[in-house]
């Protein structure tokens, strides 16, 4: 990979580098300037070796993560770059037959299609071959062994210029060459060689519009786009092989001496040196097209279907990020809380050097030393981790592709794993900067005197003027300091400079440093409150509108602090309120049913006054806004309301006994400091938020699509060969000697065919031609709308049931019914391009009755047309697992009339015996007897099955994946725990003085990290179950579709007790250190 979305990673690079390197500037600046502060800041790292690993660990999780996404990326992207490269080999442009350009009454291409382009191309400097080739799916059969592909791809080469392209490689590399065929000799692929277990020297029997023609193989070549079907070219089916033989004999087989498939040019050069010329050439054969009016399209090019390897590499780096932002987040905030842990640490140290004459610059200086002494290790630990994390997700994630055909390897590429670790140490060096800031504002009495700082939130003035002054005061900071930090940062750097030269003194000193968070409040404000009418009035921003409406909530709760109120009410009020915003319409959506609507209070407000805005849009970038909104509140009402918590386990003290005390001093503590507390509270809730959204919302779409209703009511699919149609499904397997009343019930028939969808249709943009789009027709029989169960998400006026639906199309040549993929999905990713789309939504359709939708549809081979109304619509439930059952269905006249009878044949076959086993043996069954039909029986059931396992995978891999955020929850517990013992020796005296036990000091240090981990794993449990909740029984996220709302108990169950068994893992170490303390020693210690 080596682009992101269009921009060249070296271009990423060479910018954070660029970041990086004014980093360890500041580094070297601050040593020149002060080396003292670099060694007080570097000694700490190696005084607590313990210490330094456990923060080093915990602050190398960002960079892990996206160490990881850039490592999967790169190898997804690469994969498929490899894979695209070998299938197509020397070809690099490939035409197909196309039919919006053809005459009426042709259906393929032709030799003079193929001279023209050739009279064209063959002389120019940057072609050097063009050949033409004839493909068509057979069963190949090796009657020696009773083994057959269904779908083998026949391939017919021209000698006099097929082998220009050295396309017919053996395994081992070396180049067969198609003239040295015989009429009777084919070459056969690896893959078709391996599933039907023949040889150099064996035979193959192909059938052909039911004729058996027999190839005697001549050699193995490997499977690319040329010679058989696969991952990119097989249209969405597994991959097949295939068989090459000489283009005559191919034609004499299919009985079209002039068709052609396809024509390939090859530009000049190798397989991969070729692609910089391919994109003019693509377009120079466009134009000839166009000009010429062939019948022809472009169906590949070399260039195009490498960009979107790189593109699908550069998603799956993005979707990685994106799911990892919660453990990026946490691990942020984890930084954080290790700076103001080792700030309280040395909080009497940093009060002396204040009252020595160190100013709160040199604190910073000091402490932002120690924290890139920290980055650098840990920015590299993560970067090297992130790439094992990769290789654990690619081997889960080749096990799942190699059913597809494709081969996913690892690979790393060097300038990722740079970008990975300059964004690490980047983002790990702006948080060390803005908390060592933090960290050093401090009031050197207070400090000195281990006193606790003033409430933030009330300042000395905090009166109107104060309040104004204030909020200037943070407004001029985020104008002038934010935006023009690189320029002060060269600024200080030269000026400083200029006095060392001439050895000045410097002439300015900081002003007098005022605590009011007043200001910050007023910002707040009206920062919430200008995103939140941008975002609900003039953009329809979902995240800018609700994190708006967030921000404005709880900066009310600050100003009524600031003027004097009381803290717990106020911050519970506002945290309750945000924490009901987000999770609406609970819980009034179990209360009556019209509370289902109440989604919105703020635009409800507004309706009143008629000044409602249009419904806002949002997408993925919700699922993160709407966690970190969430938990931030949902912390802030747990540490204001734990203390009754503790009100209440004292009613209940006759239940704990002895363990009463350890259980008061276990809550009574982290709520003296409730910022720390609150930080790893809300690590924890995050990333535990987020892995029960996600393994929720994957368990229940796995249950509405791959469910019951998946089977349609059917327990075997048969597909037939379109070279080898079967007219009559039952006629067939009688003729061959299978039992058909003993083992099928029911028996459907549905013919298919490609249809244009002329209307209705996305106009098209100023400049631009009009794109019909294509879509899958699919006409039933009167036994497969009898034994179907296909339930409708909503159905025209006049239509009462679904019986009727399917009844109708049976006999009404005019009525279709559409599937639920192609309404309208209201704030979809993209626009649906050529897709072909209904203008209706799903709740549209739902919530009021509707007339039939006109459509019009034309055979694109002959140009017949007809115009059809759409009365049902056929629910996603039903069309998740099969393919052919997500088109428009329509009556067998329509098929007959307007598509020419069709193109291929599908059977749906309901059994005697409907289990899965049933079902498999008849699929066996149906296959064995038509061998050289070509026809192909699934048990649907196993369809089913085999899609869910594939996505149960996915989902586990991504669940597991962002669960890496609980390393930091983890880390932070260990961080705290650690530390208390250290600070609070003191206090373990006194207690053991007055009675306290070893056991019960043990058990009030692990107590008190169980309350962290189990409020932060409660409250991710709770606020992630609710939102999921509500997600899943909305009609706007499911589209309309009804879910019988299930938790994954077993799955939450498991994570829960991963999260909180490691949690307690790591805090038994300090709990039993604290339980050893002398008490004596502790009494006497000093720090």
């Amino acid at each position: 990979m080596d682009n992101l979305f269009g921009v060249p990673l070296t271009t990423i690079l060479a910018v954070l580098a660029t970041i990086v390197v004014i980093a360890f500037g500041t580094l070297g600046f601050i040593a020149w300037r002060n080396p003292l502060l670099v060694r007080m800041g570097l000694r700490n790292v190696v005084r607590r070796r313990a210490q330094t690993v456990l923060i080093v660990l915990g602050l190398m999780l960002s960079t892990l993560i996206i160490s990881a996404a850039f490592a999967t990326g790169d190898t997804v992207g690469y994969s498929i770059t490899n894979a695209i490269y070998n299938d197509l080999s020397d070809a690099d442009v490939v035409l197909f037959f196309d039919q919006r350009t053809a005459d009426e009454g042709v259906e393929a291409l032709s030799d003079a299609d193929l001279a023209r382009i050739r009279d064209a191309f063959i002389g120019r400097d940057d072609v050097d071959g063009v050949t033409g080739l004839v493909q068509e799916s057979v069963p190949a059969i090796n009657d020696a062994e009773r083994l057959s592909e269904p779908r083998a791809l026949l391939v017919g080469v021209d000698p006099a210029t097929a082998d220009e392209f050295a396309a017919l490689l053996t395994p081992d590399g070396d180049v067969l060459r198609s003239a040295d065929l015989g009429p009777n000799d084919a070459y056969v692929t690896v893959r078709l060689a391996r599933d039907i277990n023949v040889a150099v020297g064996g035979e193959v029997a192909l059938v052909f519009e039911n004729e058996r023609h027999t190839l005697r193989v001549a050699g193995i070549v490997r499977d690319n786009a040329l010679t058989a079907q696969t991952a990119s070219t097989g249209g969405g089916a597994l991959p097949a092989g295939g068989l090459v033989a000489q283009l005559d004999r191919v034609r004499e087989i299919t009985g079209a001496p002039t068709d052609l498939s396809l024509i390939v040019l090859s530009a000049t050069g190798g397989v991969r040196d070729s692609l910089p010329l391919v994109p003019a050439l693509t377009e120079d054969v466009e134009a000839f097209i166009k000009d010429q009016g062939l019948p022809a399209g472009v169906a590949a090019d070399k260039a195009t279907a490498v960009g979107f390897a790189e593109l699908l590499g550069s998603f799956f780096v993005t979707f990685f990020l994106i799911f990892g932002l919660f453990s990026i987040a946490a691990g942020v905030m984890l930084i954080f809380l290790t700076f103001i842990m080792l700030a309280a640490e040395r909080r009497a140290e940093m009060g002396m050097a204040r009252a020595i004459g160190m100013k709160r610059l040199h604190l910073t200086q000091s402490f932002i030393a120690e924290g890139m002494a920290y980055n650098v290790g840990s920015a590299l630990v993560g970067a090297l981790l992130g790439l094992g994390v990769a290789y654990l997700l690619i081997f889960v994630m080749s096990r799942v592709f190699e059913d597809f055909g494709l081969n996913i390897a690892f690979h790393v590429n060097p300038v990722g794993f740079a970008i990975a670790y300059c964004l690490g140490v980047v983002i790990t060096f702006l948080t060390v900067t803005i908390s060592s800031w933090r960290a050093a504002n401090l009031n050197i009495v207070r400090a000195i005197r281990d006193i606790d700082e003033p409430q933030p939130l009330r300042g000395e003035n905090r009166s109107i003027g104060g309040l104004v002054t204030a909020t200037l005061a943070v407004f001029w900071f985020l104008l002038w300091f934010t935006p023009l930090l690189p320029v002060r940062l060269v600024v200080a750097l030269l000026r400083s400079v200029v006095r060392r030269i001439r050895r000045r003194p410097a002439t300015t000193s900081p002003g007098r440093f005022r605590r009011n968070a007043g200001g910050w409040a007023v910002a707040m404000l009206v920062i919430g409150l200008v995103a939140t009418w941008w975002g609900g009035w003039i953009s329809q921003q979902a995240f800018a509108y609700t994190a708006g409406t967030t921000v404005a909530v709880l900066a009310i709760a600050m100003l009524w602090v600031y003027f004097g109120g009381r803290a717990r009410p106020a911050f519970t009020l506002a945290s309750g309120l945000v924490i009901w915003y987000w999770l609406m319409p609970l819980p009034f959506s179990l209360m009556f049913e019209a509370g289902k609507g109440w989604t919105d209070p703020v635009n409800g407000f507004f309706s009143l006054l008629g000044l409602e805005h249009p419904p806002v849009i949002g997408n993925l970038e919700m699922f993160f806004v709407s966690g970190i909104c969430i938990t931030a509140s949902a912390t802030l009402f747990v540490l204001f309301n734990a203390e009754l918590l503790l009100k209440g386990l004292g009613a209940l003290r006759f239940l704990f006994g002895g363990l009463m005390p350890a259980i008061r001093t276990a809550i009574a503590y982290p709520l003296a400091a409730k910022f720390r507390t609150g930080m790893a509270i809300a690590m924890f809730g995050l990333v535990v938020f987020s892995l029960v959204v996600m393994a929720t919302l994957n368990s229940n779409f796995t249950q509405l699509f791959l469910g019951e209703e998946a089977t349609g009511g059917f327990q075997v699919a048969v597909e037939g060969s379109p070279n080898n149609r079967i007219d009559d499904l039952r006629t067939a397997l009688r003729e061959g000697g299978y039992d058909v009343d003993a083992n099928i019930t029911g028996l459907g028939t549905m013919v298919g065919a490609m249809a244009r969808i002329t209307s209705p249709v996305k106009p098209p943009a100023p400049g631009e031609e009009l794109d019909e789009p294509f879509y899958r027709v699919r006409s039933i029989d009167a036994e497969f709308a009898e034994v179907a169960r296909f339930p409708m998400l909503s159905r025209a006026v006049g239509y009462e049931s679904d019986a009727a639906i399917m009844q109708a199309l049976l006999t009404d040549p005019t009525v279709a019914v559409v599937d639920e993929t192609r309404l309208t999905v209201p704030g979809a990713f993209g626009e649906p391009g050529t897709q072909f789309r209904l203008t209706q939504t799903a709740k549209e359709l739902q919530d009021a009755p509707w007339q039939p939708i006109e459509i019009t549809v034309q055979d694109p081979v002959s140009g017949a047309e007809v115009n059809l109304k759409v009365i049902g619509i056929l629910k996603g439930s039903v069309s998740g697992a099969i393919i052919d059952w997500a088109a428009i269905l329509v009556g067998p006249q329509v098929m007959a009339d307007t598509f020419r009878g069709g193109e291929f044949e599908r059977f749906y076959v309901q059994t005697a015996d409907q289990t899965k086993a049933g079902a498999t043996e008849v699929a066996r069954g149906i296959e064995s007897t038509l061998i050289e039909r070509g026809a192909q029986a699934t048990s649907i059931q196993q369809i089913i099955d085999d899609s869910a396992a594939a996505s149960t995978a996915f989902q586990l891999l991504f669940e597991a994946f962002m669960g890496l955020g609980l390393i930091v929850g983890i880390a932070a517990l260990g961080v705290i725990a650690f530390r208390s013992v250290a600070e609070r020796r003191q206090q373990i005296g006194m207690l053991r003085a007055i009675g306290y036990s070893r056991r019960l000091i043990g058990w009030s240090f692990f107590l008190e990290s169980s309350f962290i981990a189990i409020a932060g794993i409660g409250m991710g449990v709770v606020l992630g179950g609710a939102l999921a909740y509500n997600l899943m029984t909305s009609p706007e996220f499911t589209n309309g579709n009804e879910i019988d709302f299930a938790f994954p108990w077993v799955r939450l169950i498991v994570m829960v007790s991963i999260a909180y068994g490691a949690s307690a893992l790591m805090t038994l170490i300090p709990a039993r250190s604290a339980s050893r303390v002398s008490v004596a020693e502790a009494l006497r210690y000093n720090g």
